[in-house]
């Protein structure tokens, strides 16, 4: 029997028909007490923290959502006895495991050697492989719900969380503690799953190995940072299970296998792991990994369609004074004489259907798609088809919706409003010359008239000479003269001033200024100088400064991420001049990758960062400091 510590003021004594016997220890989710049933059999109770409104609604979606879990018997788990309500507080009886947390031991004796690590990899596999098969998720496995009974590991605690999410009592993706064993896609709160159960199994067991958790002990936001973008460090695992470890960290949970292809990996008969698995073990688990998954009960079956009317029968010529005859009657079918043939309706428009999108990707800003028009066909008004939305079979597996397509790119870290680089210019449209004219211009020049040559035909315009010249006076010279001087001062004005800087904007730029379409082999000058800004993902929450120096003419700059106190190197590898690819090369714990560096029309720089490896990204906007 567990060592149990004594009650404290305040706990309870009795929980339902348990009696409550001593203290265990306290979690982030509960205190687990140790209790006795009816029977004298010895009882783990855990009296969850959260206070539910004690309505009997939220009694009943409490203990209806551990119906999956309490399927689970045996199989590496500590089976879930009952799970109920007392006022406002819930808790959970499970079977009682004689023996310490995965957590607990590694605290204090420290990291596994190779051997109990690979029974800890095979024990915790049929674990979940049982639990999914029920139609359970555990979403909160780590190493401190993996108790280490005499028996074997047995995991615990599944079905606890989805039950909190039920009463609106779940983290709702907000990861405030630790998320040390947390998936990409929970930090997100989207499309989180089984897969999310693989991904921890592996954490799991990489602490086992190197006494640590995988992705750091920093802080909350760093630890994050690094499960969405780094690859952890396999070298303290056994050879036997890097690769199946490998397999269930990818970020993308479409791509990590299923607790059951990672059993039946593990338990390969070809395998080398297979042969130092205890035999009550391998049983066990090659029999679950055999067996089929428990699929839902069918769907009630579909009404049949209606029998198709009968072909139309055509109608006779009729007086137009007489009213129209009615539609002859159907022949009844042969199949079914007795059903009258229903009339026609107006055939159903199919709902359209996105796409399921996978887990919140930040990859390099993508362009939006086009709208899908609507099945219906359009009237002649010039009025847009609505766009369809996603359907709810893809948001229930863990589907973004689709942004606008006027909204811009669909990557929310790198939506900086900049203008589309291969868009048309606006044209400008000058007025119309006199020589297009149709109408003649009045004349409001007393004297000027249209000329005609001698064939009466349209010529140049002439004055009109008077008949009598008068002796110009002093007067009249001397404006003329004020008025040739004036003129003269205008165009050298025009052509000491004006003139250089319209000759200056025709000039082709010299150096690396080059337009923005041309392909550059070095760094521009409009590049040149220290850039700062702060790097965004919104969606996984995790942002970081970072700061880079351009120098003109060079082929390389040098980029800094102070947080996480890395300095490292991009290399041009190709660009224009307005945007420069760059290959990132960076040591740990920052990731090495492709960076993407676009001038903006307002001055910043676009700096967004991808990898092959990642489908995950992030983008910041930098100014020049």
């Amino acid at each position: 029997m567990p060592e149990a510590l004594p009650l404290q003021p305040g706990d309870p004594r009795r929980l339902g028909s348990y009696e409550i016997a001593g203290r265990l220890g306290v979690g982030e989710q509960g205190a687990v007490f140790l209790g006795r049933g009816p029977a004298g059999r010895d009882v783990a109770v855990k009296l969850l923290h959260v206070r539910l409104s004690g309505e009997p609604v939220a009694r009943s979606r409490f203990t209806g959502a551990f119906a999956p879990a309490r399927r689970v018997s045996g199989f590496c788990t500590a089976a879930i006895l009952e799970a109920e309500v007392e006022g406002d507080r819930a808790y959970v009886v499970s079977e009682c495991v004689d023996g310490p947390s995965l957590q607990q031991l590694v605290d204090d004796e420290g990291p596994r050697g190779g051997a109990v690590v690979e029974r800890l990899a095979v024990g915790t596999a049929i674990a979940l492989a049982a639990v999914h098969r029920a139609g359970a998720v555990h979403h909160d496995f780590k190493p401190g719900n993996v108790l280490l009974g005499r028996d074997g590991p047995r995991v615990c605690d599944f079905g606890i969380a989805p039950a909190l999410d039920a009463v609106n009592a779940g983290p709702s993706g907000n990861v405030t503690d630790d998320p040390a064993y947390k998936a990409p896609e929970q930090l997100s709160g989207m499309g989180v799953g089984p897969a999310a159960d693989v991904f921890a199994w592996a954490a799991t067991m990489l602490f086992a190995a190197a006494g640590k958790p995988p992705f750091g002990q920093d802080s909350p936001s760093e630890v994050m940072q690094r499960i969405v973008y780094d690859d952890a460090d396999l070298s303290t695992l056994p050879e036997s299970l890097r690769e199946v470890v490998t397999d269930a960290l990818a970020k993308d949970p479409a791509e990590r296998p299923t607790a059951k292809l990672v059993l039946e990996r593990l338990l390969d008969e070809d395998g080398e792991l297979a042969p130092r698995i205890p035999p009550t073990m391998l049983t066990e688990g090659r029999a679950l990994a055999k067996s089929s998954t428990p699929q839902p009960d069918p769907p009630a079956a579909a009404p049949a369609p209606p029998a198709p009317p009968a072909p139309p029968v055509p109608p006779t010529p009729a007086p137009s004074a007489q009213p129209a005859p009615s539609a002859p009657s159907a022949p009844p079918a042969p199949s079914a004489p007795s059903a009258q043939p229903a009339p026609p309706a107006a055939a159903p428009v199919p709902a359209l259907q996105a796409p399921a999108i996978s887990g919140p990707m930040l990859p390099a800003p993508v362009t939006a798609p086009t709208p899908i028009p609507a099945p219906i066909p359009a009237p002649q008004s010039q009025a847009r088809p609505n766009q369809p939305a996603l359907a709810p079979a893809a948001l229930r597996n863990g589907a973004v919706p689709s942004h606008d397509p006027d909204a811009g790119a669909a990557d929310p870290t790198a939506a900086f409003q900049a203008i589309d680089p291969n868009g048309p210019a606006p044209l400008y449209e000058p007025p119309a010359s006199p020589a297009d004219r149709t109408e003649p211009t009045p004349h409001l020049i007393p004297g000027l008239e249209p000329g005609q040559g001698d064939d009466g035909r349209h010529s140049t315009a002439i004055l009109a000479m008077p008949t009598k010249f008068s002796r110009p006076n002093n007067h009249v010279l001397g404006v003329a003269l004020s008025l040739i001087i004036g003129v003269g001062v205008g165009i050298a004005i025009i052509s000491l001033v004006l003139w250089p800087l319209k000759g200056g904007d025709d000039k082709p730029p010299s150096g690396p200024a080059v337009a923005d379409d041309q392909p550059v082999t070095s760094i521009p000058e409009s590049f040149s100088g220290t850039w700062k800004g702060t790097a965004v993902n919104a969606i996984n929450n995790v942002s970081f400064p970072i700061e880079v120096t351009f120098q003109e003419g060079s082929t390389t700059a040098h980029a800094v991420y102070p947080k996480e106190k890395c300095n490292g190197t991009l290399k041009l590898t190709r660009g224009t001049g307005k945007q420069l690819e760059m290959a990132l090369t960076v040591p740990r714990p920052c990731t090495s990758g492709n960076v993407q560096v676009t001038r903006q029309p307002d001055g910043t720089l676009q700096y967004a960062w991808s990898s092959p490896q990642n489908q995950r990204g992030y983008a910041g906007k930098l100014s020049r400091n």
